[in-house]
């Protein structure tokens, strides 16, 4: 067998088994800082309306107008005013069991999701298109903010 070829079979494998390390590093930090639960609606709203009294009146990165017709702007800023975020936090309720769900991400394991390498590539369409870059120069706040009112919520901010 020639040189390049072992050579690039070796790459290959490495490479393979670097993503399957990182994938596995990434499942067990999300699903060991994961807490699972059954909530009334009230306790969850009470959660969301303190995440939203510590970040004050300012507008959540993505706006939610209609799901249905996909109807999602990306409120972009310039700059963060210097402060750092390294820490995606997720809080959501489903009105059907009264289940809720709470979890936190390191920033930087985001930027292997494909959401962001799809941005990155171009490959996203330009009303979704939004990278870990994007949150990083918005700074603390929260980033998604969505309500069905009887339904669901779901929110997402990083700090």
């Amino acid at each position: 067998m020639r040189t390049w070829v072992k050579i690039s079979l070796g790459s290959a494998v490495v490479a393979l088994l670097g993503f399957g390390i990182l994938a596995g590093a990434g499942a067990y930090y999300f699903f060991r800082h994961l807490s699972t639960g059954h909530s009334a609606e009230s306790n969850i709203l009470r959660e969301m309306d303190a995440v939203r009294d510590r970040f004050g009146a300012r507008q959540p990165l993505i706006e939610v107008v209609d799901p249905r017709t996909a109807d999602i702007r990306i409120n972009r800023t310039a700059d963060s005013q210097g402060r750092q975020v390294s820490t995606l936090h997720v809080l959501t309720w489903n009105a059907d069991d009264g289940t809720r769900l709470q979890t936190e991400a390191p920033l930087w394991l985001l930027r292997f999701s494909s959401v962001n390498i799809l941005s990155q590539l171009g490959v996203a369409p330009e009303r979704f298109r939004l990278t870990v870059d994007d949150i990083r120069r918005y700074g603390p706040g929260i980033v998604v903010d969505y309500r069905r009112p009887g339904e669901a919520d779901v929110m997402i901010w990083v700090d």
